[in-house]
Parts: structure tokens; sequence; C-alpha cells
């Protein structure tokens, strides 16, 4: 996702949207070809380890005392979902809901079902099912996108301000979580859904991402706008980039990692952060007394560092507000004269009419098209913003929120499914609990001025956000296994290509257009620290939470794709490290050009060993 600070930009949503569209129809594109010209699809099977017992599907955990736990998740033979290729078309439903591979762990539907039962037999009838899930796939990454830049970085935000951080400390920290929270989520959804310690998914889409962005977006900014970067950031974060992709690698090749190995990578990013902010403080000391030629001494600006800022921008407070440049601030236009109503009907709109004029034609399709989940955010997830007037309160919104919000979270992790001594329901208690919460806030409040505890909105907004950003990651990466076994895709392929670009062609947009307007340095900042924040959180936090959940070693089924994905992050991570220092730092079109045909590369190796073109057994 977008690495710099949180910003709205419909114009940009737009452009991705038609990017998702596209990346959808070259897809769409090979599914036809493969049901209409190809001969009959031979299913791809990937090797399991022998287990005691004939297991359906299998979570490998090992430990020191116990060499082989697994965890049976079915009663049948051990089947493939994917084997449903090779049943006839009036066949397929029963295997799918007879197979538990075919069944979801995690999430609301069960998309393999959808395709090859609720649509009934038939090839017509399948395709109509993958355009409807394709467009299903776009809007939930849309609403991920949506939640993540509008509700849950703000929060974040407003939580960093009230605990007095700086800039510094807050950029690294929970402004970088804010916006890689996507891929994290995306992450840690992927590898919870893992079936048989296949964590292609998660380590396609991690290191997919990574190889996208150094090579295609940075390789994109340099095309459009060489520059000299900044030599002493671009080193920190290569070099940490590359001990942390070499960290995965050898992790990936003995195919396990122990407990201590996923907290290492969370105890990474943390000696990261040290850096970044130590390493600031005394580049600042360093040059605050800089001597000149006659041997006098001037002193420079504490913030002096151009390359955390933006060339020509003027340099802001370390306490100044974190998100500026907002689109609809109140502060800029003119007061009206609205009563309580009109402002709630105004501020549940989920589309701005007041830019609607001015929009382009496909930014209003993609404000239609997001309308619907943006509806469902606003009134479940109350923002806090600081540069809007009355910080964004709305007496009876923000009540509503607190009774909507804590229903859809229990709903949407299940907990309120459970029952109370087995008979009063936990989604009752939240209904109580929202209504007697919103009565409260809402007695307690004025309609002119927010409460002394509207800070506290932040919070729970950032509660309710995580839940939601973690929901539609688990329906996404649900969508992507159906993908896969339709598609005979494997889920490393699906990793690096769909969920990495789609998460990624935000990036792609921002960045290059930042470039045009004269801001390279910006873009490529974003290029290696937003990755290296993405791939150690995103290796980090699940494999932790699965270790100690599980109490045991995890262990991994690689296949040579993401072998290939490590190791071309590698080498484009090391491309980089030479060929800048070399040219003093100089960002130039040949260097951009060859990080791009690094990455064509790389998608000729992967799909030749999708293929088992290059069939090399790991």
């Amino acid at each position: 996702m977008d690495s710099r600070p949180c910003k709205l930009d419909t114009d940009r949503g737009g452009r991705k949207f038609i990017g998702l569209l596209i990346l959808s129809g070259v897809f769409l594109v090979y599914y036809f070809y493969q049901e209409t010209f190809s001969t009959p699809q031979v299913v791809r099977y990937f090797p399991r380890r022998p287990a005691s017992g004939s297991v359906l599907r299998k979570l490998h955990w090992t430990s020191d005392t116990t060499p082989n736990i697994s965890q049976s998740l079915g009663d049948d033979d051990d089947v493939e979902c994917r084997e449903v290729l090779n049943k006839k078309a009036d066949e397929r439903c029963d295997f799918v809901k007879q197979t538990d591979d075919c069944q979801i762990d995690e999430g609301f539907l069960d998309y393999t079902q959808f395709v090859y039962c609720d649509f009934g037999h038939g090839k017509h009838i399948e395709v109509l099912a993958m355009i409807i899930l394709f467009l299903w796939w776009i809007f939930l990454f849309i609403g991920l996108a949506v939640t993540a830049d509008d509700f849950f970085c703000p929060a974040l935000s407003v939580i960093s301000e009230t605990m007095h951080l700086s800039h510094n400390v807050a950029g690294v920290t929970f402004l970088a979580f804010g916006n890689g929270a996507p891929d994290i989520f995306s992450a840690i959804a992927a590898i919870g859904n893992a079936k048989n310690g296949d964590a292609g998914l998660a380590i396609g889409a991690l290191f997919g991402a990574g190889v996208f962005v150094t090579t295609i977006v940075a390789g994109s900014i340099a095309v459009i706008c060489p520059f000299q970067a900044m030599q002493r950031p671009f080193l920190r974060d290569v070099i940490f980039y590359l001990a942390a992709a070499f960290w995965s690698f050898t992790i990936l090749w003995k195919k396990e990692i122990k407990k201590i190995e996923a907290i290492g990578f969370i105890l990474m990013y943390a000696g990261y952060v040290v850096v970044v902010v130590f390493g600031r403080y005394i580049y600042q000391k360093y040059k605050s007394f800089v001597p000149l030629k006659d041997g006098e001494v001037t002193v420079r600006e504490e913030n002096d560092d151009s390359y955390e800022t933006l060339p020509g921008s003027n340099q802001k407070s370390e306490r100044d507000p974190l998100l500026d440049d907002r689109i609809n601030r109140s502060t800029e236009e003119e007061p009206t004269e609205t009563n309580s109503l009109q402002e709630f009907l105004a501020a549940i709109n989920p589309i701005d009419i007041e830019k609607w004029p001015d929009m382009k034609i496909y930014t209003k399709v993609y404000e239609v098209f997001k309308a619907p989940i943006m509806f469902l955010l606003i009134i479940t997830v109350p923002v806090v913003d600081k540069e809007e007037d009355k910080h964004k309160w709305n007496r009876y919104l923000n009540s509503l929120q607190c009774f909507t919000g804590l229903v859809f979270s229990s709903l949407a992790t299940k907990v309120g499914l459970d029952t109370i001594g087995g008979t009063f329901p936990v989604w009752a208690l939240a209904l109580i609990i929202g209504a007697a919460l919103s009565a409260l806030v809402f007695f307690t409040s004025k309609d002119d001025e927010q409460p002394k505890y509207h800070p506290a909105f932040a919070y729970l907004g950032f509660l309710v956000a995580c839940i939601w950003i973690y929901s539609v990651a688990n329906e996404i990466v649900n969508i992507l296994q159906t993908f896969g076994i339709v598609l005979n895709i494997s889920n490393a392929i699906l990793g690096l290509t769909l969920l990495a670009w789609g998460n990624s062609i935000g990036d792609l947009i921002a960045d290059t257009v930042m470039a045009r307007q004269g801001y390279p340095r910006m873009g490529i900042s974003a290029c290696f620290g937003g990755p290296l924040f993405n791939l150690l959180l995103g290796i980090g936090i699940p494999f932790t939470v699965a270790t100690i959940k599980n109490g045991a070693d995890y262990q991994l089924e690689i296949t040579f794709e993401e072998v290939v994905l490590a190791a071309f992050l590698m080498l484009s991570l090391i491309t980089s490290l030479l060929i800048v220092p070399l040219s003093k730092f100089k960002m130039s079109r040949t260097y951009g050009i060859i990080l791009i045909v690094l990455y064509g590369i790389f998608l000729v190796v992967a799909i030749l060993a999708e293929t088992n073109v290059i069939d090399v057994k790991i």
C-alpha cells in the first residue's frame, strides 16, 4: 500500500479502480482462453508430508518434544480441492461440498461453492460466476484501501498526537502501520487460512509486492524524473531490507520458522525504528553547526533533512498536525446554516456531492462503485480529524457509531454468535451495551461543539477499522484461493500477481504522479521503507501468533516459485545497492530501465516455474 502520509485523493482512487479492472480483465481473458481453447487441464499436485492416519486437511506443527503433530480438520481421504477440475461438470458441486479441503477456515462466504454450486452446471455458468467474483474482488480491494486511507490511518494520526509523538517517530510506527495495514492483514489472513503449511499466498504477496515496488515503481520514478538520491536514508533502507529478505530466504530454505525467529522479525523492525529515530537525531546535531570558508559557524534548522520532506516545501514543526491538505476541509469553506438533521444526512452521504460536477468520468464511476461499502464504513467507524470543523464531530452520527460499531464488531469477529450460559447470545449483549453507550454520548454532548472525550472516538475507530480490514482481507484471501482452484494456479503466483499487484497499484500511480510533479524523493523513499515494514511485520506478526497459539514450530510447504521470489527480491536490492552508489547516488533513466527489465525477467522465470518448464524440486 501507499507508504506516504495518508491523504484522501478520489482521482488517484479512480485510477487505481481502472488498474484493477485491467488486471481483472487480463485474468478473465486467460480464463476464457483456458476454458475455450486449451486441452483438458491436468491438476498440479503439491507434495504433502506423510502423516499417520488418513486425514483430509492437516496443519503441520512440530516441536522439540513431539516430532510431528497433525491437527485433523477432516476425516475423509486426503483429497485436494483442485481435483474438482478432473470431475465432470455435473459432479463438481457434490465434490466441493463433500471435500473438506474446499471448505473455508475464516470468512463468511464460500466462493468455491458459489462458482460450482450456486450457478448450476456448465462452463458458461461458471464463466458468469467468475466475472461476478472478479467484480466482487475489485469491490473488496477498493474497500480495503478506503478503510485504511480514510478511517484507519486518521485514527492512528490522532492516537499518535494524543501520545505526543514527533512526526519522525509516528511516521515509522503508527502511520507506517496505517499505510501498510492492508498488506499486513492480508498476510495474516493468508497464513491463517494456509492449508498443509502452504503459505504461498502470503509469501507471494509480500515478496511479490516487494519485487514490484523496488523494480517497476522505483524504476518508473527514475525514468520519469531522474534525481539525486539522499545517501544516508537510501543506504539505511536498502541494507535493512536486504537483510530482512536474506533472513526470510533462509527460513524458506529450511522450510521451518521457529517462535524466536518470528518474534525476531518484529524486533528487527523495532531496531529499524531505533536507527531511524536516533540516526536522524545524530544527523541533525552533526549538521547543526556547519563551518564556513572563513572559519565562521552558522546554525541550521533542526529539521533540515531534505530526504524526509518534499523538496521546496516548508518544513513544519514536530508538533504540527500529521495529516494536512485534506479534501473537504470545512475550515476552508464558507460556513452555511444547517440544522442537525441536514448535517447528519450530509455526513452519511458516501458521495461528495460538492465535488461531483468537477470529477472525471472514471472518478464518478469509482465513487458510485465504492459507495455501498463507504456508507457502511461511515455509519460504523468514527473518524476524528483535527483539520475539519469541530474535528468532524457529528452528534447524531457519533452516537449511532457507538451502537453500530459495537454490534458490527461482535458479528464480524463471530464472537456475537456465541452464547452466555448457553442461552443468551453475545450479539444481544452487544446491542444493549451499544444502545447504552449511544444514549450516553447523545445526552452528554451538544450539536455545535465536540465534547472533551471526542478524541476517545479515535481509539474506537482504530478498533473497528482493524476489524473491517481483517474481515475484508479474509474475504480477499478466500476469493484468491478460489481463483487458484478454478484457474489451476499456485498460491505463490496468485500472491505475486493479483494480491501483490492489487496492493501495489496505488503505489505505482501515486509515486509516478509525484515524480511528474517534480517530487521523486518522496516516492523513492516509499519504495524501500514501505515494503520493508510489510515484510518484517507481515511475517513476524502472523507467524508469532501461529507458533504461540500452537506451541510449536511452523512447518512450511515451499515450492520453487517462493524461492524465485525471494531470490529476485534480493537481486533487485543488490542491483540498487551497487548501481546507485557507483553512480554517485544519481537515479538515472538507465538505472530505471535496468530495474524494469529485471522485473520482466523475474516474471518470465516465475511463469516458467509455474508451468513446470523450469522444474526444480525444493
